[in-house]
Order: structure tokens, then C-alpha cells, then sequence
């Protein structure tokens, strides 16, 4: 059986890009437009992202988000749900927050 098995190699798979990254039931973030830098997936959200408890590097530094969860999300540009915020309705896919909004989230949460 061993000898049968040399010379077989894997292929890898497609690694997914951008927006294709966030897995189905939750709202991803990531630190350039289009779905593109560095990603954090969430379930519920994050009272404060600049703590030591969620995702490093992302507090002030989020540029576009997929909401590829069936909830409705708020973003605020402070900890704690405070401040000024954006709101995504469900499944509404990838957007850009744009120059208004764009390395201002500090907390967000599903509702």
C-alpha cells in the first residue's frame, strides 16, 4: 500500500482573497479597501478594539467590512458603542466605509 502512494502530491487549493476570506455567519473587517490588508471575523463584536482582548492592529485602522451575517451591525469611532457610528444592514456583501468614516471604528457589535 505505501509503494502505491509514492509520487502522489496534493494540489493546493485557491487560497480566497479580498472579501472571500470572511467565512458565512459573521462580519469581517479588514484594514485596506476592498476587502483587502489584514482581516478580523466577528460573531457578536468588540467593545474596544484597542484592548488586548480582540484582534491586534485593528483599533482606528479599518478600512471596508462584509457583512456576510444575517444581523444588522453598528460601527462606532469609540470604545465602548459611543461616538459617532455607520450601521450595515444584513448580508449586504462588501463596501468601502470611504473617506468619512475610513481608520475610525473602535468598537463595534451585531444587534
Amino acid at each position: 500500500m505505501a509503494a502505491a502512494l509514492v509520487g502522489v502530491t496534493a494540489v493546493p487549493a485557491h487560497a480566497a482573497t479580498g472579501y472571500d476570506r470572511c467565512p458565512q455567519i459573521r462580519m469581517c473587517v479588514f484594514t485596506g479597501p476592498n476587502g483587502s490588508g489584514t482581516m478580523a471575523a466577528f460573531v457578536i463584536g468588540d467593545a474596544n478594539l484597542g484592548d488586548s482582548n480582540g484582534p491586534i492592529g485593528m483599533n482606528n485602522n479599518i478600512e471596508s467590512f462584509f457583512n456576510n451575517s444575517g444581523h444588522h451591525w453598528d460601527f462606532w469611532d469609540l470604545p465602548g458603542y459611543t461616538g459617532d457610528f455607520r450601521h450595515s444592514e444584513p448580508y449586504v456583501g462588501g463596501k468601502n466605509f470611504g473617506a468619512g468614516f475610513d481608520n475610525r471604528v473602535s468598537s463595534l457589535h451585531d444587534h
